[in-house]
């Protein structure tokens, strides 16, 4: 017996449901919005001993990666984790280097005004450096791995600097980018730290990535 028309056309909704919209807070785009929101509070909050902000970044790169991977979201024990193992296991590449980077940052912005040729440098060589150095920072918490040397991690990070040049730049135009925003909101700053980090796991590709 055939299926009359009302009931084929009573079965369709059911088959041809409409796909949630970006706003919808079951959407993937919706719930991605909220695990770099989440990442961005959990890594600020780790960042307040301001020696471990680099150690909290690369924790919160990795947290995201994950969710990503797994179709699950962030959680409070997966950056902890992250960020205990960083700490533990690789206090020189994740302590102590990114303080004493940052501490000559401040330095230099102490001293250039004394004695740059002028206002113009003493303003601009700190944004320059400061974004270039964050790009650097990005593309390491980007390509770091757990299960992988330390070394073998420094190196492919600082040769992608290169290799994916236009990738590299848009880190740069991130970091400056969220440091004037911070200039301008400073209460962003709390959420701020999970987009640079979704920023890294965006750009961490190699050359044959990107290759159609």
């Amino acid at each position: 017996m055939s299926v009359g028309p009302v009931a084929q056309v009573a079965d369709r909704p059911a088959s041809r449901r409409r796909a949630p919209g970006g706003l919808d807070p079951h959407s993937p785009t919706f719930q991605l919005f909220s695990d770099v929101l989440y990442a961005g509070v959990l890594i600020f909050g780790l960042s307040l001993f301001i020696v471990t902000w680099f150690a909290a970044l690369s924790a919160g790169v990795e947290a995201l990666r994950t969710a990503r991977e797994s179709d699950r979201h962030v959680t409070v024990r997966g950056v902890w984790s992250a960020f205990v193992d960083r700490v533990v296991r690789h206090p020189l590449s994740h302590v102590v280097a990114p303080a004493l980077v940052t501490a000559l940052l401040v330095v230099d912005v102490v001293l250039l005004p004394y004695v740059a040729p002028g206002e113009l440098w003493a303003v601009a060589l700190p944004i320059v450096l400061a974004a270039g150095l964050g790009a650097v920072a990005l593309r390491v918490a980007g390509t770091w791995r757990r299960d992988t040397p330390a070394r073998v991690l420094l190196a492919r990070a600082w040769r992608r600097m290169s290799e994916d040049a236009a990738g590299s730049a848009l880190l740069v135009l991130a970091v400056a980018t969220a440091g004037a925003i911070v200039a301008f909101v400073p209460m962003l700053g709390v959420v701020l730290p999970g987009l640079l980090a979704l920023a890294a796991v965006a750009m961490d590709r190699s050359p044959e990535d990107r290759t159609p």
